[in-house]
Protein backbone atom coordinates (compact mmCIF):
# COMPACT_ATOMS: atom_id res chain seq x y z
CA UNK A 1 0.00 0.00 0.00
CA UNK A 2 1.52 3.45 -1.15
CA UNK A 3 1.15 5.96 2.07
CA UNK A 4 2.04 8.75 0.09
CA UNK A 5 0.86 9.25 -3.44
CA UNK A 6 2.53 9.43 -6.66
CA UNK A 7 2.55 13.23 -8.35
CA UNK A 8 0.60 11.52 -10.75
CA UNK A 9 -2.43 10.44 -8.94
CA UNK A 10 -2.09 13.65 -7.38
CA UNK A 11 -2.56 15.56 -10.71
CA UNK A 12 -5.39 12.80 -11.62
CA UNK A 13 -6.93 13.78 -8.49
CA UNK A 14 -6.77 17.22 -9.34
CA UNK A 15 -8.65 17.21 -12.54
CA UNK A 16 -11.03 15.05 -11.10
CA UNK A 17 -11.99 17.61 -8.94
CA UNK A 18 -11.65 20.23 -11.64
CA UNK A 19 -15.22 19.89 -12.69
CA UNK A 20 -16.88 20.76 -9.31
CA UNK A 21 -14.82 23.54 -9.27
CA UNK A 22 -15.89 24.66 -12.89
CA UNK A 23 -19.45 24.33 -11.52
CA UNK A 24 -18.95 26.28 -8.58
CA UNK A 25 -17.59 29.04 -10.37
CA UNK A 26 -20.39 29.48 -13.06
CA UNK A 27 -23.21 29.33 -10.45
CA UNK A 28 -21.24 32.45 -9.09
CA UNK A 29 -22.57 34.27 -12.35
CA UNK A 30 -26.16 34.47 -10.72
CA UNK A 31 -24.41 35.86 -7.75
CA UNK A 32 -22.50 38.57 -9.73
CA UNK A 33 -25.08 39.55 -12.40
CA UNK A 34 -27.83 39.87 -9.30
CA UNK A 35 -25.20 42.50 -7.21
CA UNK A 36 -24.78 44.07 -9.82
CA UNK A 37 -28.17 44.36 -11.51
CA UNK A 38 -29.79 45.44 -8.11
CA UNK A 39 -26.83 47.65 -7.57
CA UNK A 40 -26.78 49.35 -10.73
CA UNK A 41 -30.31 49.59 -11.37
CA UNK A 42 -31.06 50.97 -7.31
CA UNK A 43 -28.73 53.43 -7.68
CA UNK A 44 -29.62 55.25 -11.05
CA UNK A 45 -33.48 55.21 -9.75
CA UNK A 46 -32.42 56.67 -6.00
CA UNK A 47 -30.35 59.20 -7.81
CA UNK A 48 -33.40 59.92 -10.23
CA UNK A 49 -35.61 60.53 -7.22
CA UNK A 50 -33.12 62.37 -4.47
CA UNK A 51 -32.68 64.51 -7.70
CA UNK A 52 -36.09 65.00 -7.92
CA UNK A 53 -37.75 65.26 -4.44
CA UNK A 54 -35.94 66.20 -0.44
CA UNK A 55 -38.68 63.52 0.81
CA UNK A 56 -36.19 60.80 2.23
CA UNK A 57 -39.51 58.68 2.90
CA UNK A 58 -40.21 58.42 -0.79
CA UNK A 59 -37.01 57.86 -1.81
CA UNK A 60 -36.69 55.05 0.92
CA UNK A 61 -40.09 53.54 -0.08
CA UNK A 62 -39.16 53.65 -3.67
CA UNK A 63 -35.22 51.98 -2.68
CA UNK A 64 -37.64 48.82 -1.32
CA UNK A 65 -40.41 48.43 -3.62
CA UNK A 66 -37.37 48.16 -6.37
CA UNK A 67 -35.75 46.15 -4.43
CA UNK A 68 -37.79 43.93 -3.37
CA UNK A 69 -40.35 43.84 -7.00
CA UNK A 70 -36.85 43.55 -8.71
CA UNK A 71 -35.25 40.55 -7.12
CA UNK A 72 -39.16 38.67 -7.09
CA UNK A 73 -38.47 39.37 -10.98
CA UNK A 74 -34.97 38.88 -11.66
CA UNK A 75 -35.54 35.16 -9.08
CA UNK A 76 -38.51 34.13 -11.71
CA UNK A 77 -36.60 34.72 -14.55
CA UNK A 78 -33.62 33.03 -13.63
CA UNK A 79 -35.78 29.75 -12.47
CA UNK A 80 -37.81 30.10 -15.65
CA UNK A 81 -34.41 30.30 -17.99
CA UNK A 82 -32.60 27.67 -15.91
CA UNK A 83 -35.72 25.08 -16.06
CA UNK A 84 -35.85 25.97 -19.51
CA UNK A 85 -31.79 25.09 -20.04
CA UNK A 86 -32.39 22.10 -17.86
CA UNK A 87 -35.38 20.55 -19.80
CA UNK A 88 -33.76 21.14 -23.16
CA UNK A 89 -31.06 19.34 -21.60
CA UNK A 90 -32.93 16.38 -20.67
CA UNK A 91 -34.71 15.84 -23.64
CA UNK A 92 -31.35 15.74 -25.77
CA UNK A 93 -30.35 13.31 -23.91
CA UNK A 94 -33.24 11.48 -23.47
CA UNK A 95 -33.84 11.45 -27.10
CA UNK A 96 -30.24 10.23 -27.86
CA UNK A 97 -30.70 7.30 -25.47
CA UNK A 98 -33.69 6.51 -27.81
CA UNK A 99 -31.81 6.83 -30.74
CA UNK A 100 -29.11 4.43 -29.02
CA UNK A 101 -31.12 1.85 -28.59
CA UNK A 102 -32.61 1.53 -31.78
CA UNK A 103 -29.65 2.83 -34.21
CA UNK A 104 -26.71 2.05 -31.94
CA UNK A 105 -24.63 1.90 -35.43
CA UNK A 106 -25.98 5.65 -35.76
CA UNK A 107 -24.61 7.30 -32.63
CA UNK A 108 -21.12 5.31 -33.36
CA UNK A 109 -20.98 6.92 -37.25
CA UNK A 110 -21.38 10.38 -35.63
CA UNK A 111 -18.82 9.53 -33.02
CA UNK A 112 -16.20 8.59 -35.62
CA UNK A 113 -16.72 11.53 -38.11
CA UNK A 114 -16.63 13.88 -35.27
CA UNK A 115 -13.31 12.37 -34.06
CA UNK A 116 -11.69 12.60 -38.03
CA UNK A 117 -12.86 16.07 -38.46
CA UNK A 118 -11.28 17.21 -35.11
CA UNK A 119 -7.73 15.66 -36.35
CA UNK A 120 -7.54 12.16 -35.37
CA UNK A 121 -6.66 9.57 -38.23
CA UNK A 122 -9.66 7.54 -39.20
CA UNK A 123 -7.89 4.31 -37.94
CA UNK A 124 -7.52 5.76 -34.47
CA UNK A 125 -10.77 7.16 -34.36
CA UNK A 126 -12.22 4.05 -35.12
CA UNK A 127 -10.29 1.73 -32.61
CA UNK A 128 -11.64 4.29 -30.18
CA UNK A 129 -15.28 4.00 -31.26
CA UNK A 130 -14.60 -0.06 -31.22
CA UNK A 131 -13.22 0.32 -28.17
CA UNK A 132 -16.53 2.45 -26.50
CA UNK A 133 -19.46 0.46 -28.24
CA UNK A 134 -18.87 -2.31 -25.91
CA UNK A 135 -20.02 -0.30 -23.52
CA UNK A 136 -22.80 1.97 -24.64
CA UNK A 137 -23.43 4.25 -21.37
CA UNK A 138 -19.64 5.13 -22.18
CA UNK A 139 -20.46 5.57 -25.73
CA UNK A 140 -23.71 7.58 -24.82
CA UNK A 141 -22.22 10.28 -23.11
CA UNK A 142 -19.09 10.89 -25.51
CA UNK A 143 -21.50 11.30 -28.30
CA UNK A 144 -23.23 13.51 -26.22
CA UNK A 145 -19.97 15.44 -24.84
CA UNK A 146 -17.83 15.07 -29.03
CA UNK A 147 -21.08 15.93 -31.08
CA UNK A 148 -23.51 17.59 -29.08
CA UNK A 149 -21.34 19.39 -27.19
CA UNK A 150 -23.61 18.47 -24.02
CA UNK A 151 -21.37 18.12 -21.03
CA UNK A 152 -22.24 15.42 -18.13
CA UNK A 153 -22.10 18.05 -15.64
CA UNK A 154 -24.76 19.29 -14.17
CA UNK A 155 -24.39 23.50 -14.55
CA UNK A 156 -28.32 24.41 -13.87
CA UNK A 157 -29.90 24.21 -10.70
CA UNK A 158 -33.17 26.56 -11.04
CA UNK A 159 -34.15 26.48 -7.42
CA UNK A 160 -30.84 26.93 -6.56
CA UNK A 161 -30.08 29.69 -8.89
CA UNK A 162 -33.62 31.51 -8.20
CA UNK A 163 -32.60 31.76 -4.51
CA UNK A 164 -29.23 33.18 -5.31
CA UNK A 165 -30.29 35.45 -8.01
CA UNK A 166 -32.79 36.98 -5.44
CA UNK A 167 -30.57 37.02 -2.22
CA UNK A 168 -27.71 38.81 -4.25
CA UNK A 169 -29.89 41.38 -6.12
CA UNK A 170 -31.50 42.53 -2.56
CA UNK A 171 -27.97 42.69 -1.16
CA UNK A 172 -26.80 44.44 -4.41
CA UNK A 173 -30.32 47.40 -3.74
CA UNK A 174 -29.54 47.89 -0.21
CA UNK A 175 -26.05 49.13 -0.66
CA UNK A 176 -26.87 52.62 -2.48
CA UNK A 177 -30.37 52.50 -0.77
CA UNK A 178 -28.79 52.12 3.15
CA UNK A 179 -27.72 56.24 3.19
CA UNK A 180 -30.74 57.12 2.61
CA UNK A 181 -31.69 55.35 6.01
CA UNK A 182 -29.54 57.60 7.81
CA UNK A 183 -29.76 61.24 6.05
CA UNK A 184 -30.91 62.81 3.05
CA UNK A 185 -29.85 65.51 0.53
CA UNK A 186 -26.51 65.46 -1.13
CA UNK A 187 -24.86 64.13 2.17
CA UNK A 188 -26.69 60.26 1.19
CA UNK A 189 -26.54 61.20 -2.61
CA UNK A 190 -22.40 61.09 -2.44
CA UNK A 191 -22.52 57.80 0.57
CA UNK A 192 -24.94 56.28 -2.04
CA UNK A 193 -22.63 56.88 -4.83
CA UNK A 194 -19.35 55.91 -2.97
CA UNK A 195 -20.34 52.57 -1.57
CA UNK A 196 -22.28 51.66 -4.96
CA UNK A 197 -18.58 52.21 -6.65
CA UNK A 198 -16.82 50.74 -3.72
CA UNK A 199 -18.81 47.41 -3.52
CA UNK A 200 -19.09 47.07 -7.60
CA UNK A 201 -15.20 47.97 -7.49
CA UNK A 202 -14.89 44.53 -5.12
CA UNK A 203 -17.47 42.26 -7.13
CA UNK A 204 -15.57 43.25 -10.35
CA UNK A 205 -11.76 42.60 -8.54
CA UNK A 206 -13.65 39.16 -7.69
CA UNK A 207 -15.10 38.07 -10.97
CA UNK A 208 -11.36 39.38 -12.30
CA UNK A 209 -9.86 36.46 -9.92
CA UNK A 210 -12.27 33.88 -10.69
CA UNK A 211 -11.92 34.43 -14.82
CA UNK A 212 -8.43 35.36 -14.17
CA UNK A 213 -8.45 38.61 -16.09
CA UNK A 214 -6.61 41.85 -14.99
CA UNK A 215 -7.84 42.97 -11.57
CA UNK A 216 -8.13 46.52 -11.92
CA UNK A 217 -9.62 46.67 -15.28
CA UNK A 218 -12.00 44.45 -13.97
CA UNK A 219 -12.67 46.17 -11.09
CA UNK A 220 -13.12 49.24 -12.77
CA UNK A 221 -15.16 48.26 -15.45
CA UNK A 222 -17.82 47.22 -13.03
CA UNK A 223 -17.34 50.46 -11.00
CA UNK A 224 -17.45 52.74 -14.07
CA UNK A 225 -20.83 51.59 -15.11
CA UNK A 226 -22.33 51.54 -11.38
CA UNK A 227 -20.82 55.63 -11.62
CA UNK A 228 -22.22 55.63 -15.25
CA UNK A 229 -25.97 54.80 -13.90
CA UNK A 230 -26.01 57.00 -10.91
CA UNK A 231 -24.94 60.40 -13.19
CA UNK A 232 -27.42 59.11 -15.71
CA UNK A 233 -30.03 58.90 -13.10
CA UNK A 234 -28.96 61.80 -10.96
CA UNK A 235 -29.32 63.96 -14.71
CA UNK A 236 -32.86 62.58 -15.05
CA UNK A 237 -34.06 63.36 -11.86
CA UNK A 238 -32.93 67.18 -12.40
CA UNK A 239 -34.60 67.45 -15.69
CA UNK A 240 -37.80 66.03 -14.61
CA UNK A 241 -37.39 67.86 -11.32
CA UNK A 242 -37.16 70.98 -13.78
CA UNK A 243 -39.60 69.95 -16.39
CA UNK A 244 -41.98 69.43 -13.79
CA UNK A 245 -41.93 72.35 -11.86
CA UNK A 246 -41.85 74.24 -15.33
CA UNK A 247 -45.46 73.21 -15.47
Amino acid sequence: MRLVPRAEDTRVTALGGKKREIERKIRVREFVFGIQDGLISTVGLLSGISAATDSRRLVVLTGLAAAITGGISMAAGSYLSSRTEQQLFEKELSDQERLAAEAPYLAQEALLETLAAEGLDRPSAYRVVQTLAGRQDLLLRTVQEKVLGLGSAELSHPLMACLVMFLSFVVGSAVPLSPYLFAAGAGALTTSWSLSVATLLGVGVFKGRLTRQPLARSGLEFAGVALGAALLGWALGKFFATFGAAI
